[in-house]
């Protein structure tokens, strides 16, 4: 008798629900698109590209989470370390729009914020951006995936700045991020509610003290891979 862990369960079932989202969601598709294997685009910076683990190749959360999709899914990795949001609008939306993908992930905020970009041309850039993908070209309408800051408090590299000047400025930025996400139907992966278990694992962290590391990336994905599930799972 085979044995099978926890994850692999976890990855059967996740797969038989991204697999009814598909079927479900075909009628969102045109019918040129029918006979393209799935596209899934990740715009972001050097979180998404998987700076800080051992191998950002296999490691990055992306990566992962496009292991956890249907076979045929093809991954457009097009994040850019130090990306700001106007670098994606201009270097990275273009491609990914070419690619009508079927899901779209952003990780947005932190090059922003760090930066000093003003709060409300960042809310105005995310919502250009998302708004790319409300009525594409295709006929397709993609799935949404916004990961908003996570609580930066915790990170060795920023234990200089004021921890409770830190934490307001990012509350009021996710509020933004949530906010837009919100308005396009976005499913929005509520990284900063994960605070307390960030701060009771600091191997999440990579040695350089801000980006995460392989086990952190294994831990986005699994959360990423978690509220898709439930998003799906709870449609009608």
């Amino acid at each position: 008798m085979s044995i099978i862990t926890y994850s692999q369960a976890f990855s059967r079932c996740l797969s038989l629900v991204l697999l009814l989202g598909l079927a479900s969601g075909c009628q969102r598709l045109s019918a040129t698109d029918d006979d393209k294997p799935p596209v899934y685009v990740a715009l972001g910076a050097s979180d998404s590209v998987g700076v800080g683990a051992n191998n950002m190749a296999t490691d990055a959360w992306p990566t992962l989470v496009h292991a956890q999709l249907p076979p045929e899914t093809q991954l457009l990795n097009l994040a850019i370390s130090g990306a700001t949001l106007d670098e994606v609008l201009r270097s990275e939306l273009p491609p990914a729009m070419d690619a009508r993908p079927r899901w779209v992930s952003i990780w947005p905020g932190v090059n922003d914020l760090r930066t000093n970009v003003p709060l409300p041309t960042f809310s105005r850039q995310l919502d250009e951006i998302l708004s790319s993908f409300d009525q594409p070209e295709s006929g397709a309408q993609p799935t949404l995936i916004v990961l908003n800051i996570p609580d930066m408090r915790h990170l060795p590299a920023l234990r200089g700045f004021n921890p409770q000047l830190l934490d307001q400025t990012v509350r009021r930025w996710n509020q933004s991020i949530a906010e837009i996400a919100a308005q396009h139907d976005a499913v929005l992966v509520d990284l900063y509610g994960y605070g307390q278990e960030l701060a009771n694992h600091p191997g999440y962290i990579s040695a350089d003290g801000f980006h995460p590391s392989t086990a952190g990336y294994q831990r986005i994905a699994e959360l990423v891979l978690a509220t898709l599930e439930r998003d799906v799972s709870t449609q009608p």
